[in-house]
């Protein structure tokens, strides 16, 4: 079964949290749902539990398979995570250059969130693990490090409470709801408490795979096709409305997202499960991964290099080469990085794309 319309989704929100990267800029600075787009981070976890609920929760019955499915996981994320790692040391080693021998650079080189110890950190997927004071090296893959360990809790769990999910979830959520508590309701985090962030997204995107396929399906085509129009816009008015002690509802949301349209029985739905959008959700991933270096070299490029004005027309030119760019090594990486240590070439796949990506 493939999740076409809801993996469309997923690549929609990587290019939103490229916006918000961006949104520094006057061009972007003045909307509230770009100012916000961080939150579809937990979209990728919602969605990483609904789909390894789909694909592994059978599998997994005893110890003994649980290292098989962690080493897949492992597979799938590390490649890319350790290419952008190194394409993100590269670049600082590039900046050194520059700051010595061409202009003197604003920001420092190799300054604290670039350091040794937090380089083997990613290399360990360690980074995200309360060990510094921020994000470090390639700023996005913390979410990769609390996810790769979510993946592994998560296996375990299911082992020990031998598949009882509401008693999994009884105990988890109890600890989570305190966690929530004692946080004033935000959810918010990620070098610090990430693990927890992505555990709470990722087992409610488990429940939504369990029950939502329980739930009767009764409306018709019209019917679905309103109810997803009146929730994308709900979606995006939540968006740019949460705040911080909201923000533990946004996964509940993007649950009840996913369970409407992994149905595709509306127009909305069938528009995003076309074969023009697959494409987004097969990059998804190196969008996300791949895309601050990006933003660091188109900035220093352009406007520390070329001198590019902060006018509207440039600011927009901007935007688009980065995007293009971004695109561009997606296509590359997708295609020569993620899935090299993968059995079967992505040409050759039959698996779901839903089933391969990893957020």
């Amino acid at each position: 079964m493939r999740f076409r319309a809801v993996d469309t989704f997923r690549g929609m929100a990587a290019i939103l949290v490229i916006l918000f990267h961006l949104q520094h800029l006057d061009l972007l600075s003045g909307s509230a749902f770009i100012a916000k787009s961080d939150i579809f981070v937990d979209f990728f976890f919602v969605l990483s539990g609904f789909v390894m609920t789909h694909s592994n929760f059978t599998k997994i019955t005893n110890l003994a398979s649980i290292k098989p499915f962690v080493v897949k996981r492992f597979k799938r994320l590390y490649p890319l995570h350790l290419v952008t790692l190194l394409l993100v040391l590269l670049f600082e080693l590039f900046r050194y250059g520059v700051n010595r021998f061409v202009v003197p650079l604003s920001n420092p080189v190799f300054a604290e969130d670039k350091n040794l110890p937090s380089f083997i950190a990613n290399l360990t997927l360690t980074q995200s693990l309360n060990l510094f004071h921020g994000v470090t090296w390639n700023g996005p893959s913390w979410s990769i490090s609390v996810e790769f360990y979510t993946y592994i809790v998560w296996a375990f769990c299911l082992v020990l409470f031998r598949k009882n999910v509401a008693l999994l979830c009884s105990i988890s959520f109890a600890l989570l709801a305190w966690f929530i508590v004692q946080h004033n309701g935000s959810i918010i985090y990620n070098y610090d408490y990430g693990f927890v962030r992505c555990l709470y997204s990722f087992l409610i995107g488990m429940l939504a795979y369990r029950l939502g396929h329980q739930l009767p399906d009764t409306l018709n085509r019209n019917a679905y096709s309103l109810v997803e129009v009146l929730l994308l816009g709900f979606t995006i008015l939540a968006v740019s409305s949460f705040t911080h002690a909201e923000s533990w509802l946004m996964p509940l949301l993007f649950a009840l997202v996913i369970v409407v349209f992994s149905r595709e029985k509306g127009a909305v739905s069938n528009l995003l499960a076309a074969d023009r959008f697959a494409f987004l959700g097969k990059l998804s991933y190196s969008y996300y991964l791949n895309h601050t270096v990006v933003l660091a070299v188109m900035d220093l490029l352009f406007f520390k290099l070329v001198k590019l004005p902060h006018s509207p027309a440039g600011e927009f030119f901007f935007v688009l080469s980065c995007l293009v760019c971004i695109h561009l090594l997606s296509v590359f990486t997708y295609r020569h990085v993620e899935l090299i240590l993968q059995s079967v070439p992505p040409s050759r796949t039959s698996k779901p794309v839903a089933e391969m990506a990893p957020m």
